[in-house]
């Protein structure tokens, strides 16, 4: 990474910047949700079973409350790197990677141990039929035991974003995406090893990807370290930077700015499970086929997460933008990225709003599920996807807050989807409407957290604060970005 390179484009005209920043991101993001969604285009293909879905279905929460910790990790991590840069002490950023990957290390361990310990518990408790779970433990055990090589390549990822290096992001999201795909040829097809293949094909694309991201993180392709670290550093080779101590307070934001990210990834998680456990309930009441309706919800939750992945690297874009700008105070040009984010977030969620009530087909053609479970899914997106295009004020008004280093109304917008709106609504609406109350759930959400997003976003807007400055900055005494004497500075 190079200082001047995200000067120069926090520079640029706003419009026009932020897609070209957000193209790489949500090529990179999409890849990811493929990389997941390969799982069950293979398993649907060549099993044409709806007990060996709805076992990669069940097994998604779990996958979820992992990805959660990485978001948060990744996130924290991106949100205090930019603002450092942007208000020219890159030292701070080098600081919080290595107190980010010690982070992740470790909880990537006590996850480790305590899902494989407790997957079998944990599936009787989120209503996993009986014939289902045999399926499921063998996808969900490979997955789980590549927790921490999964959280080390998200948690890297997000520290080439925040450097506005996406091209190394999209190298290793890509490649992971394109080894799983070989790897799920060789076990599903080649050795028939069914769930189990899907599951050891996507652990061993993750392992590789973390060693991919470790190789590019430690060379001359990301030279963060370097970039900070003067002349003497730069002849040395390796994760020098690993063993310099954090400054103080660095754990403590980490934490703060990752627990809205971590929350609102496990409220997803939360989320498919209560819909699984209502439509257990209700299914059975109403007559409904359980089976292929948690086979149907699978299935629509893979597209959706695709979906949406685009709109997150919109975010993600914007996010960069928005913290560089705070970091270096520079609120006019804060303005203008979140008119420009809630631009672009908010047609292509039209667009794909649009796709899904007059062409819903092509959303689901690359699953190849069977006729039965795709034409549920159909159904369930018609019903669920009323008020899409709402969600891109949630996603802009939520950036916005963590970018800003202001984690309690971060936390409050990300908190409100799943947990104040959505997991009430889903239990409630069923008394009422049955299985079309937990479609309905979902429209009600996207409207009641959007209209809380944009009230707090204009209110922000409206009477501006100055963004926080952080523990580590408090703490770091480094020259500024104008100071001949840094080595990162315009002036050196």
């Amino acid at each position: 990474m190079s200082g001047p390179a995200l000067s120069t484009l926090a520079a640029a005209p706003v419009f026009p910047t932020l897609g070209r920043l957000a193209l790489p991101i949500m090529l990179s993001l999409v890849f990811g949700a493929l990389a997941n969604a390969v799982d069950m285009a293979f398993i649907s293909q060549f099993s044409q079973s709806d007990r060996a879905i709805a076992a990669l279905s069940v097994i998604f929460p779990l996958q979820m409350l992992v990805a959660a910790v990485g978001t948060a990790l990744g996130g924290s991590l991106a949100s205090v790197l930019t603002r450092a840069l942007g208000a020219g002490k890159p030292a701070t950023g080098r600081k919080a990677m290595w107190q980010a990957t010690v982070l992740t290390l470790w909880l990537g361990l006590a996850l480790t141990a305590g899902l494989c310990a407790a997957l079998p518990a944990l599936l009787a408790m989120l209503q996993t039929p009986a014939d289902v779970l045999a399926p499921a433990l063998d996808y969900g055990y490979p997955v789980l035991l590549a927790t921490i090589p999964a959280l080390l390549a998200q948690v890297w990822c997000e520290a080439f974003r925040a450097q506005a290096k996406v091209r190394l992001m999209v190298i290793v999201v890509v490649s992971s995406c394109l080894l799983n795909v070989l790897f799920n040829t060789l076990f599903i097809i080649g050795l028939h090893w069914g769930v189990l293949g899907a599951g050891v094909a996507t652990a061993l694309s993750q392992v590789l990807a973390a060693i991919l991201a470790w190789w590019l993180i430690q060379g001359d392709r990301n030279r963060l370290h370097r970039w900070c670290s003067g002349a003497k550093a730069t002849a040395e080779s390796g994760l020098r930077w690993l063993r310099r101590r954090a400054a103080p307070g660095c754990k403590r934001e980490l934490l703060l700015l990752g627990l809205p990210l971590f929350l609102n990834q496990l409220g997803i998680g939360l989320m498919v499970a209560a819909v699984n456990s209502q439509l257990a309930v209700t299914g059975v009441q109403s007559g409904t086929d359980v089976l292929l309706a948690t086979a149907a919800f699978g299935l629509f939750i893979k597209m959706m997460v695709i979906v949406v992945m685009p709109l997150q690297g919109l975010a993600a874009a914007f996010q960069t933008l928005a913290a560089f700008h705070a970091g270096a105070g520079d609120l006019q040009r804060l303005r203008r990225t979140v008119f420009a984010a809630l631009a672009w977030t908010v047609a292509y969620a039209s667009a794909v709003c649009a796709l899904m009530y007059l062409q819903p087909t092509w959303l689901f053609a690359a699953f190849m599920a069977p006729g039965g479970v795709n034409s549920a899914a159909i159904e369930i997106t018609k019903a669920a996807c009323l008020a899409f295009p709402l969600y891109a004020l949630f996603f802009v008004s939520a950036g916005f807050f963590l970018s800003t280093g202001r984690a309690g109304l971060a936390l409050l917008i990300y908190l409100s989807h799943n947990y104040l709106f959505f997991l009430p609504f889903v239990f409630i609406f069923p008394a009422w409407w049955g299985t079309s109350g937990i479609w309905w759930a979902f429209v009600a959400t996207d409207v009641a957290a959007a209209g809380l997003g944009a009230v707090c976003l204009l209110l922000a807007l409206w009477r501006p604060a100055q963004a926080p400055v952080t523990a580590q900055q408090r703490n770091t005494a480094v020259p500024t970005a104008t100071d001949p004497a840094n080595p990162c500075s315009d002036a050196a």
